[in-house]
């Protein structure tokens, strides 16, 4: 546990209880849904269910389509109860203590949440496309924007064109329909060099991507393309989590003291040091021979 920064640890056990308290209405809630609205040809809806919020995303128009985009723990609300998104944590290994941070898919905040309770000192920038899916956020699920974490309700693509080069040291990407895939402009060449333009030097993307099919080595393709040393992590769903970056691959030893040191100093209260063991390197592919 860190015990050398006092004002740290009282800002988080401020942050607790102010989650705390945003979460107490739903805590006092019969198991139902608390929120709906259609947007899109979907709706957005929250339900309470054994202690836990979750947030569905429903196509109108299609059978057996409810997509689960996020849950959270009623009686522990910093756990990440979804694996990708433990998984995504992973991004410290990577960049321990950033500066600023780009999150889009907000769903119901959790990861968002998670980040800013933890990396104190971090400003946090999040995009969200479907308005409703913010309002279930800020009012179920106790995301509260604030001086450090700001809220954008558009499109990943647009805000990062128009945020200045070199803006973040990491990127979270968590960008998905109901159906579990991610919106095709993207998945493009054209849009993973942005991503790239908008890191800093060594800095990470940290995306959750699809895994159904034969093609996931495809889908890579146009990220190995812009950052020499892309990992993989498996989540236990159909999704695997990308880190991507210009740094040179690190030892799995090095991987693991540095997971080791983050669980120790930030206590996590979800696995963290596990997930190390599932990553692995991508290697290029060959080029063609002609």
């Amino acid at each position: 546990m860190n015990h050398q920064d006092p004002e740290k640890i009282a800002w988080q056990e401020s942050n607790r209880a102010a989650l705390a308290a945003r979460l107490e209405f739903a805590r006092d809630a019969e198991d139902d849904t608390l929120f709906t609205e259609e947007w899109n040809g979907h709706f957005v809806a929250v339900t309470k269910e054994e202690g836990s919020l979750r947030l569905w995303l429903i196509d109108q128009n299609a059978d057996d389509t409810d997509w689960v985009q996020s849950i959270l723990r009623l009686n522990d609300p910093l756990f990440l109860p979804m694996s990708y998104t433990q998984a995504m944590m992973l991004a410290l290994l990577w960049q321990p203590t950033p500066e600023r941070i780009f999150v889009s898919g907000l769903g119901g905040g959790g990861l968002a949440t998670v980040l800013h309770h933890y990396l104190w000192q971090s400003h946090i920038d999040c995009v969200e496309l479907s308005p409703p899916v913010v309002a279930a956020a800020m009012g179920c699920f106790g995301f509260a924007p604030d001086a450090r974490m700001l809220l954008t309700t558009g499109d990943a693509l647009e805000t990062l064109a128009a945020a200045p080069p070199r803006s973040y040291e990491i990127l979270f990407l968590d960008l998905f329909f109901d159906n579990g895939e991610t919106p095709a402009h993207l998945v493009t060449d054209d849009f993973f060099r942005l991503c790239h333009s908008r890191l800093r030097p060594d800095g990470l993307l940290t995306m959750n991507l699809g895994a159904k099919g034969p093609d996931f080595s495809q889908r890579l393709a146009p990220i190995a393309a812009h950052f020499p040393t892309v990992y993989t992590c498996r989540g236990h769903g159909s999704t695997q989590v990308v880190f991507a970056t210009d740094r040179p691959p690190i030892s799995p030893f090095a991987l693991t003291q540095q997971a080791v040191a983050l669980q120790q100093e930030h206590c996590f209260t979800f696995p963290y040091v596990t997930w190390v063991s599932r990553l692995v390197q991508q290697r290029p592919a060959p080029e063609p021979t002609q």
